[in-house]
């Protein structure tokens, strides 16, 4: 599958704010969109936009954020359109996938690197190696690091992370290991800084 391998700032820069896709650097002063000052240009800017520009800029925005192409992301919706509230059950579904729950879990510095160590089989799922960031993880199941060779890469990178909050996983740091407790609700994507309501919007026309 075709993957975007340009400059990952250069999409915080494109939606006008930051999209955290490069881990401890979005944190700290190196971040590109604050150095030059853009966020806060872009917000103080005043530009006429029509309303499909806006709802088309809050679609690519959960699209970057998550690293999915144009045709996944539209299966997504196309699947999240079938339950009763399309925008949460489309976050949900991403939340969901392999490369986010390894992120989220603290093993990686983010989403792009935790899609890496997928691919390259250095994640299990109850025990056994999946190499495919789109997998679709279930309650219960549990998250893993593949043997000592992987671990000793990974552990250095868990520790420096704060421990997950979302309540619908569960972390253990000693074994590199997490379980989904549950899969994710519509009380657990209300912080996800986009408007999804809008993309359901764009898709409707």
């Amino acid at each position: 599958m075709a993957r975007y391998i340009g400059p990952m700032c250069k999409k915080c820069r494109k939606s006008g704010e930051k999209l955290y896709l490069r881990g401890t650097k979005c944190l700290s002063d190196k971040c590109v969109l604050m150095k030059r000052g853009e966020q806060a240009a872009d917000k103080g800017r005043r530009r006429r936009v029509s309303a499909y520009s806006i709802q088309l800029r809050e679609k690519q925005k959960l699209r970057m954020m998550y690293g999915v192409l144009e045709q996944q992301f539209h299966n997504y919706f196309q699947r999240a359109a079938k339950e009763a509230n399309t925008a949460a059950a489309l976050v949900i579904l991403l939340e969901r996938r392999l490369d986010n729950v390894v992120f989220r879990l603290g093993l990686a510095d983010s989403r792009s690197q935790a899609r890496q160590f997928v691919r390259h089989g250095h994640v299990t799922v109850d025990g056994r190696s999946v190499t495919v960031p789109s997998y679709l993880v279930r309650a219960g199941q549990a998250v893993g690091v593949a043997g000592d060779a992987s671990a000793k890469f990974i552990k250095p990178i868990a520790a420096n992370k704060e421990p997950s909050t979302m309540a619908w996983l569960s972390f253990d740091p000693a074994a590199l290991s997490g379980r989904v407790v549950r899969e994710p609700g519509a009380e657990d994507v209300k912080d996800i800084p986009c408007n999804t309501q809008l993309i359901v919007e764009l898709y409707s026309k």
